[in-house]
């Protein structure tokens, strides 16, 4: 600026009325200004609305001055690139991929009837119902408006109620997706019909009684896990079991002397004849003395009583006479 210091009075002697583009044309300075904040304003290719802040400029000289001098001059050239308007690259993954689109995948399977949607207030692509869990959890927060002029404690009061709402959503969301993982929708249905819920998808009952009931104890902890989970557990339990009784079984096995598994078959037969034995011994004592109630002596049931042991011995330690 040579001598000129920022202390030093200055004026201004040309406001904008001077053209700003070599060589020189009909378009001043506060005109290019204008020009540009009407294309931000309106959009490129407007020109109808750009020329009306122009005026009396038309709609081609606004478009012939812009393309001329801010694309395909130099400020056009500087700043554009020579390879053309980028092209936009698909990168969506064909159907079956690992990544595929979601909305090239099928819904999943409804496992109510159209009447039982319309029964229940259902909509299967939405996964909601008409009336909800804790359908009036919302009016906690349907009149709250946060106002320039409410102290710290009345908005404090309006965030808790904010807080409150969350926790009875996500306590809704979490009921829902319990029901969707153990098809609770279609069991129920199955029970109004009277139906047994082993014919439900997903619904995997157990036969016997202490399993049923072992079952309806661990139920509580089905919302810790996913259905598949649930079962998984269940199966490895019985698979447990299952081991345990057959270690013992092989463990009895052993303590008796038997070291291979063809002489288990002959044991179990020689046991079952010999518990049959018993038990038929038991009955005729029972038949005999008519005491069903007492267990006979534990030398009837071995076949040999006591008395005939004793003559026997008698008999085999007498001296010959002489």
């Amino acid at each position: 600026m040579g001598a000129h210091k920022n202390g030093h009075s200055y004026q201004l002697i040309d406001c904008g009325n001077f053209p700003i583009f070599h060589p020189p044309c009909n378009w001043k300075a506060k005109e290019e200004l204008t020009l540009l904040e009407a294309i931000e304003q309106y959009g490129f290719g407007n020109w109808e609305d750009v020329s009306q802040c122009l005026a009396p400029r038309t709609a081609e000289d606004v478009r012939e001055h812009y393309n001329s001098l801010y694309i395909l001059g130099n400020m056009g050239k500087a700043t554009l690139s020579a390879g053309g308007p980028s092209q936009v690259k698909d990168h969506t993954m064909p159907d079956g991929g690992p990544l595929s689109p979601s909305l090239n995948t099928p819904a999943p399977t409804v496992e109510v009837t159209l009447a039982e949607q319309q029964e229940l207030g259902y909509m299967p692509c939405r996964d909601d119902f008409e009336r909800e869990f804790d359908n009036d959890a919302e009016t906690l927060i349907s009149q709250l408006a946060i106002q320039a002029e409410d102290d710290e404690l009345e908005v404090a009061l309006k965030l808790a109620h904010v807080d409150m709402y969350s926790r009875r959503l996500k306590e809704r969301m979490r009921k829902k997706a319990v029901a969707r993982e153990y098809h609770l929708v279609a069991q129920f249905f199955q029970h109004s019909k009277g139906k047994t819920p082993s014919s439900v998808k997903g619904a995997k009952r157990p036969t016997r009684e202490e399993d049923r009931e072992f079952q309806e104890k661990m139920r509580s902890f089905c919302q810790f896990q996913s259905g598949a989970d649930h079962d998984q557990m269940f199966e490895n339990l019985e698979r447990e079991k299952v081991l345990k009784s057959r270690i013992k079984e092989l463990m009895r096995y052993r303590r008796n002397g038997i070291t291979k598994l063809e002489e288990c078959g002959e044991f179990d037969l020689a046991r079952h004849r010999r518990e049959k034995r018993k038990e038929n011994k038991r009955k005729s004592f029972a038949f005999h003395t008519g005491l069903r109630n007492v267990c006979p002596p534990k030398s009837i049931l071995n076949g040999v009583k006591k008395t005939r042991r004793k003559r026997r011995r008698r008999y085999f330690t007498r001296r010959p006479r002489r």
